[in-house]
């Protein structure tokens, strides 16, 4: 009762701090200005036009100088003047064989109008709103290390006498993250920012450090807590920024999101982590095909209640969508999937230690849980994992949680895990 009281006031304090930050149109596409004038659009830069331009290959989409091929800047340059735009941002996404530029609309026109002119430019292959997307967690700060009750929850600790997560990889596509801390020391094997704003902080920002406990916090170091796939490597890639300083709100684009996971498919993860929501884009739908076709692994958070129209990436085709175990699942979808959102112990910047809620959560235990199952046979798909996952979910008054342990099982055909569920009741 103690801690909930504290709980409770914490998690007031924390909302009241993120609402004295920026509103979610003061977002831009790299971090900084305002997106609500933006649009973002494509066009086509294969790569015999690339040829030319200098930079190593394994390093050309971290460094900003390179740029499009000669004669796709002659086509920014008219579009600009032609369309009265003025340019912001660009990047090449070579999986898709295009060029990506941000451009404002500087005058009074309204974006519909100027997508629809655009549209229409023979020159143009596709041209949307720059959109932006929101975490999904709320917080609070408390210093309560044994009380992991989520990996109680998903029978974490029978589920490491079979696989930890070795030789698995997971791209964080999030806020910094804090690779100093004393659980995740180690653990980070890239980092990259994708946010032009500034470096990425030092210290990491509390929302991808949250989401990267969860997932990676090492395992018999005396420290903190155990993480659900404690032997994963982590790609920390920075595509969004917290809303202010310290808080657990964070913000990203379609334009930063779009760079991350264009450098995600290069680095060949075995699985991504998206704790985000937003509207459904059209550039991050074709990035998120290409990456599932490639046989990577997409968990995504289901955006928080009183969010509709902001399901985007959860409701993409076969992307694994993490919802809290705390509520009803009436969904048919086998993707869906329950796990553990409310009062979840992890990492914070400073070496510090948090309870944390939301949808953001549930996804980095359910990466996690993936990341299990992928250590005991690399070559499953999304499909095979959504069964074994949904067939081994626990129910109990309400609550509908994935179970590590059973996954397990069910994957390599033993029995070892306790019979009795341990849901755990807030």
């Amino acid at each position: 009762m103690i801690r909930r009281a504290l709980a409770l006031g914490l998690a007031l304090l924390l909302a009241a701090c993120a609402g004295a930050g920026p509103s979610k149109h003061e977002a831009t596409a790299s971090g900084s200005g305002s997106s609500a004038r933006q649009i973002l659009l494509t066009v086509r830069q294969p790569d015999s036009l690339a040829l030319g331009l200098t930079g190593p290959p394994n390093q050309r989409y971290a460094q900003r100088r390179y740029g499009p091929a000669p004669s796709v800047e002659r086509i920014l340059t008219q579009l600009a003047r032609e369309h009265r735009l003025e340019r912001v941002d660009g990047w090449p996404i070579a999986s898709l064989s295009v060029y990506c530029e941000v451009f404002a609309v500087t005058d009074d026109r309204s974006l519909d109008t100027v997508i629809a002119e655009l549209k229409a430019d023979n020159r143009v292959e596709l041209v949307q709103r720059m959109n932006t997307f929101e975490t999904q967690a709320t917080g609070y700060d408390d210093q309560y290390a044994e009380l992991q009750t989520s990996s109680v929850q998903m029978d974490i600790e029978d589920a490491h006498r079979l696989a930890t997560g070795r030789g698995v990889s997971i791209a964080i596509i999030d806020s910094a993250i804090d690779a100093s801390h004393p659980d995740l020391h180690g653990r980070i094997r890239v980092e990259r920012n994708f946010v032009d704003a500034g470096p990425a902080p030092r210290g990491g920002e509390v929302h991808g450090t949250a989401i990267a406990g969860i997932i990676a916090s090492a395992a018999n170091n005396r420290v903190g807590i155990v993480g659900v796939a404690p032997d994963v490597t982590i790609a920390s890639l920075r595509a969004c920024w917290a809303v202010t300083r310290d808080s657990v709100a964070a913000q990203c684009s379609s334009f930063s999101l779009a760079r991350a996971l264009e450098v995600a498919m290069d680095l060949k993860p075995n699985v991504v982590n998206l704790s985000l929501a937003g509207p459904d884009d059209p550039l991050l739908g074709r990035l998120l095909d290409e990456m599932i076709a490639r046989g990577i692994i997409v968990v995504a958070a289901q955006p928080e209640h009183g969010q509709n129209g902001h399901e985007f990436p959860a409701s993409h085709p076969r992307v694994l969508a993490a919802h809290s175990a705390t509520d009803v699942l009436a969904s048919a979808s086998p993707y869906v999937i329950g796990a553990p959102a409310t009062d979840v112990l992890t990492t914070t910047p400073g070496a510090q230690y948090a309870f944390l809620s939301g949808n953001s959560l549930a996804a980095a235990n359910t990466s996690g849980v993936v990341a299990l199952l992928m250590e005991r046979d690399p070559h499953l798909d999304v499909a095979r994992i959504a069964e074994v996952l949904t067939d081994t979910t626990t129910h109990a008054d309400g609550n509908a949680s994935i179970n590590a342990c059973r996954a397990l099982e069910r994957l390599t055909d033993t029995t070892f895990c306790a019979r009795e569920a341990k849901l755990v009741r807030f």
